[in-house]
């Protein structure tokens, strides 16, 4: 448990909006649509709220509005905050240095095609100098269409297609509200900027495809678990009218697999992600099959464990000293649940 003092943790957005410092000691957490926006630092060694520093909506610091969806902390304790449309850059003394708006940049080299956007999906890269995203259609109904890069060092610009990521996307229901879009679901993609390369998956099918930014070239690899399925199997209606129909099927999506992001360990170099599958009711309890997998640097999986019944899936996870923390709400309060695997 974590020890708030008289105040009390931002919970409501599960700590999705936070990132671990570069020494593991805080994790700095956005107080997501909160009327008091701000950014929660929270001591990991003793466990307890340290401090918290206020956010302002205008002026010369504003972020514009309290929603901030990825929280990026750099290696000279400066951070960047993004809304998944505007990224901004903060110091150490909490003072903005930079507002880079996705839709109407000025950075040089390419610029999107008419009728696409950024999408929602991004990742700052390995050596903290480019913003790598998604682009989409400009409603969001389809899959991704490819990647983008944002250099940040040289201010420039450019995208590339990818055919794949069609194929990738093993179901989506959209929700449709007197001929508009108004809701969708679908399987998560995942983006990972790794030195030269950039590493995606779909949480619908257990593969890793990896983009090489010098050779322009793809690759993918398949793996197996003995405990879920390869990949989804049901079909889904990709547009439905009726938002009673639309819950009904999220609610029977949420049984199907789906895997999880990579997160990387550097204490034990390896890669361990999260998996989850329906496995069977308990009375009225929903049982999921919740698997860990380990991944080598090379990509090649090297082992899985299957986790008690009771394990909660994480919206929040980090990795600190080798130990995977995972966020867990405990009555509005802020715990952590520690995972110490043994690798042989």
């Amino acid at each position: 448990m974590v020890d708030a003092g008289d105040d009390f943790i931002h919970v409501q957005w599960q700590m999705m909006s936070s990132d671990l410092s570069k020494d593991e000691k805080y994790l700095f957490n956005f107080k997501t649509g909160s009327e008091n926006p701000g950014l929660e630092i929270i001591d990991l060694e003793k466990l307890k709220l340290d401090q918290v520093i206020p956010m302002s909506l205008e002026g010369p610091n504003g972020i514009r509005h309290p929603y901030i969806s990825n929280v990026y902390l750099l290696s000279d304790g400066s951070y960047f905050l993004s809304n998944s449309y505007d990224f901004f850059r903060f110091d150490t003394e909490g003072n903005k240095h930079s507002t880079l708006t996705f839709s109407n940049h000025e950075f040089t080299g390419d610029k999107l095609p008419d009728g696409t956007r950024i999408d929602l999906n991004q990742t700052l890269s390995e050596d903290e100098k480019s913003i790598v995203t998604f682009y989409s259609d400009e409603k969001l109904e389809n899959a991704p269409l490819g990647f983008t890069v944002f250099d940040l060092e040289n201010e420039s610009f450019y995208y590339k297609p990818l055919d794949i990521l069609k194929e990738l996307e093993k179901y989506r229901i959209n929700l449709y509200f007197n001929g508009y879009p108004s809701g969708a679901m679908f399987s998560s993609f995942h983006l990972l900027a790794k030195n030269d390369s950039l590493i995606f998956s779909n949480g619908g099918i257990n593969q890793l495809y990896f983009y090489d930014l010098e050779t322009d070239s793809l690759s993918f690899k398949s793996y197996n678990s003995q405990y879920t399925s390869y990949e989804i199997t049901k079909s889904f209606p990709g547009r439905v009218e009726s938002e009673e129909e639309y819950r009904a099927l999220i609610k029977d999506s949420e049984k199907e697999v789906r895997y999880g992001p990579l997160y990387f360990d550097r204490k034990n170099e390896v890669y361990w992600r999260f998996t989850s599958e329906f496995d069977r009711m308990k009375g009225d309890t929903t049982i999921f099959d919740i698997v860990l997998t380990a991944f080598n640097p090379q990509f090649e999986q090297i082992g899985e464990v299957l986790l008690q019944d009771d394990f909660v899936l994480p919206y929040k996870v980090f990795i600190k000293e080798g130990l995977i923390w995972t966020f867990l709400n405990m009555d509005d309060e802020v715990a952590f649940v520690r995972l110490k695997p043994t690798l042989k």
